[in-house]
């Protein structure tokens, strides 16, 4: 099966072709960087590492993520921080601070990082190539008069007089206008029309442009980035459902209306909710990233499991109760690949008894089968539950571990190898199970849980309770299955 996804912009899921074969660009909007990432964010972060990661084994994948560091928020925030201050200075502080909690939060969780960051208060004035600023790039509007520039310095698009503006949200541009209206003077011609760069005001940043000193606007930074990084015509842009309106729609009408063919498919994922309300600061209903892996028990596979439950274009309604089951499903994973490599299981002599297992390579192939579907994540998760059950039932088959077994058990304890193996290359697919693998113990843990497997071994139980207590104590659980013991942090 070849990759399909669905493209916002007709509606439908397509067969997924680049514009150059064997190359990816992808351009995915970022965060604006004025507090705490909040669970939305790395939602978007992960969908957007899965989807990468699963075109990478394919083509090469270019990929691009902006950073808005300034905005209203940003010069809000900088102000309640530096009362009376230097807002430029402000403004540089807060967006550096949150921008590094955004980093941290997703190196926490295994995304990877972008190809490029760019930043947009580093392309808004031009650097001498053609269209590689916003500054460069509105000068052109309001020369082919898409835009217009208004008393006192602010440029404003036209929205009439792009006739497509609306394809990307379904809607005309009466149904897009009603409820609109113009602020007091702000001088625009139409309620909907957008600002592309606004006029300074006293304090804030600003820079130099043709119609005086001032800032971008929000939606002019996406347009010029993404074509400077990947290029006029590029594959996707991507980003949650709330920017369907305006912000991609007016990114659209930007790139067009300077004859640029911008992005061919259109990639938006459903939003983190509260019961049923979208997850966001101004709503107040918003979970850190810190506090949901408290409740995962800093287990990031946790937090990931939970946003593979549900298809990227559904919301997905946080609860405890719902991290807790996520937490459950991936412990019954973490327990067999300590299990896999465990001394007692891994060992040399069992290597060439590793053999490919028919049953398996089936899941393998129902689990790419499902990513390709438009990256059905809860159907590829359920092929790696049925792989994961497989072996389970294979290691149930192992009559003896270690030294001593027979040809028969060593095929037995090759074949549950190969199966573990197989899911932890596929879950990797997916960004899990990258941090689990053979448990590191100090010495005194070391000591304590081999004196307790002499006991089992010597059915001293009231001695192996004893020590069982103290390893559990001591944050640590000992699993008894299949003739051995194996021992596992508890978070």
């Amino acid at each position: 099966m070849s990759i399909r996804l669905y493209n916002t912009l007709t509606r439908t899921i397509e067969p997924f072709e680049p514009r150059r074969p064997g190359e990816v660009t992808m351009y995915v909007c970022g965060p604006t960087v004025y507090d705490e990432p909040h669970l939305g964010h790395v939602r978007s972060a992960y969908v957007f590492d899965v989807l990468r990661r699963h075109l990478a084994r394919i083509f090469r994948v270019r990929f691009a993520r902006n950073v808005t560091d300034v905005d209203d928020k940003i010069i809000e925030k900088a102000r309640q921080d530096a009362p009376g201050g230097d807002l430029n200075v402000a403004c540089s502080t807060v967006a550096a601070r949150y921008l590094a909690s955004y980093h941290q939060a997703l190196a926490l969780l295994g995304v990877q990082a972008p190809d490029v960051e760019p930043k947009a208060t580093e392309h808004v004035v031009s650097d001498g190539k053609d269209f590689s600023s916003m500054v460069d790039l509105i000068a052109k509007l309001v020369a082919t008069g898409a835009a217009y520039e208004v008393k006192g310095g602010s440029v404003y698009f036209a929205v009439r007089k792009f006739p497509r503006y609306g394809a990307l949200s379904n809607r005309t541009v009466d149904e897009l206008q009603a409820g609109t209206r113009v602020e007091p003077g702000e001088g625009k011609q139409d309620p909907l029309d957008f600002a592309l760069w606004k006029a300074a005001k006293p304090g804030e940043p600003s820079w130099p442009s043709p119609w005086g000193a001032g800032r971008p606007g929000w939606h002019i930074e996406c347009s010029v980035m993404s074509m400077k990084y990947l290029g006029e015509a590029f594959d996707i842009h991507g980003g949650g459902l709330d920017l369907i309106f305006p912000h991609h729609e007016n990114e659209i009408a930007q790139a067009h209306a300077a004859g640029k063919p911008f992005a061919k498919y259109w990639i938006h994922h459903g939003l983190v909710t509260v019961n049923s309300e979208k997850m966001s600061k101004s709503l107040g209903n918003f979970v850190t990233v810190e506090e949901v892996l408290k409740q995962c028990n800093q287990h990031a596979d946790v937090l990931k499991m939970f946003f593979l439950s549900a298809h990227y274009r559904s919301p997905l309604n946080y609860t405890p109760t719902h991290i807790a089951a996520a937490r459950q499903h991936y412990e019954n994973y973490r327990l067999l690949t300590d299990l896999a490599n465990s001394p007692i299981i891994s060992r040399p002599d069992i290597e060439p008894y590793v053999t490919p297992i028919a049953e398996v390579e089936e899941l393998a192939q129902t689990f790419f089968n499902a990513l390709d579907d438009d990256l059905n994540t809860p159907e590829a998760l359920s092929a790696l539950d049925r792989m994961r059950n497989l072996s389970s039932r294979l290691h149930a088959e192992i009559k003896i571990h270690g030294p001593g077994q027979s040809e028969e058990d060593k095929n037995r304890t090759g074949r549950f190898l190969s199966a573990v193996r197989s899911l932890a290359e596929h879950g990797k697919c997916l960004g899990l199970f990258e941090k689990l693998g053979k448990t590191t113990l100090s010495k005194q843990i070391d000591g304590w849980f081999e004196q307790y497997k002499a006991a089992r071994i010597g059915k001293d139980f009231k001695t192996s309770d004893t020590l069982r207590k103290k390893l559990n104590d001591q944050g640590f659980i000992v699993q008894d299955t299949g003739g051995t013991s194996i021992i596992i942090p508890k978070h």
